[in-house]
């Protein structure tokens, strides 16, 4: 009996060892295809500085996929206690950006319908709400974890800027925002692990991590967030006499 109990603990300690191998084996191959992968992605992207044609920029956005995939697959398997912490502060700080915006956006709005109501044209407000990365002085919240992934994260938030023109556009439009975040967690695609089961994810990180390029470990380390305030109003032409 005790020699049996000492075989299978020997067998189970010796299947632990494999899958411990078998998982630092499998993260290495990952590192190893992520870095393959922004190498090419820089050497097509960097010689023409975000100038590129339709066809480059699909080609990089394909490749700016697997990326992104690379990187969440890397968070799901190893994210450490930090990681999810930091995730829960982005998550916070996103949220109240986006109450932020509403509250702008409605103010603004009773300012415009003032002014309208006075004669002025019919107008109509759009709030968005973006990250803007500044590859220069990229303002980057550095981690621990930083060396495990071995992306090159200043270059990469550029390529994925300039490639969709995202970091220019934002992602919350109008009045409707508020009803995105309605207590529902938005914990879809690469943001549904076990790690993050806890979290209520609002819309504004939804819509980065699964709608966009950026990976949730892209999210961790981004800290640099602004509004843009656009007014639209249709003017009358009216046509020279004589």
């Amino acid at each position: 009996m005790c020699h049996d109990m000492t075989h299978r603990f020997a067998i189970f300690a010796a299947e632990k060892r494999w899958n411990m191998q078998n998982q630092k084996d499998n993260i290495i191959q990952l590192r190893k295809r992520l870095q393959d992968c922004e190498d090419y992605i820089l050497r097509i992207a960097k010689p023409f500085e975000g100038y590129w044609n339709k066809a480059t920029e699909e080609v990089i956005g394909d490749h700016l996929d697997t990326r992104k995939w690379i990187l969440d697959e890397m968070f799901a398997k190893h994210a450490t206690e930090a990681e999810v912490r930091r995730f829960e502060v982005v998550n916070e700080r996103l949220l109240a950006l986006t109450r932020q915006l509403n509250e702008h956006h409605r103010t603004l709005q009773e300012q415009m319908s003032a002014i309208h109501t006075l004669g002025g044209e019919p107008f109509e407000l759009e709030t968005t709400l973006f990250y803007s990365h500044n590859d220069e002085d990229p303002q980057l919240f550095t981690m621990e974890e930083d060396a495990f992934y071995g992306s090159r994260w200043n270059e990469m938030l550029w390529v994925i800027g300039e490639n969709s023109r995202l970091d220019d556009i934002g992602w919350c439009c109008g009045d409707h925002i508020c009803d995105l975040d309605d207590g529902q967690t938005w914990a879809e695609g690469p943001l549904r692990i076990p790690q993050l089961d806890h979290l209520c994810i609002c819309y504004a990180v939804h819509a980065l991590c699964t709608h966009m390029h950026y990976s949730i470990p892209d999210l961790l380390r981004m800290t640099t967030y602004a509004f843009n305030y656009q007014i639209n109003t249709n003017v009358d032409l009216v046509p020279l006499e004589g």
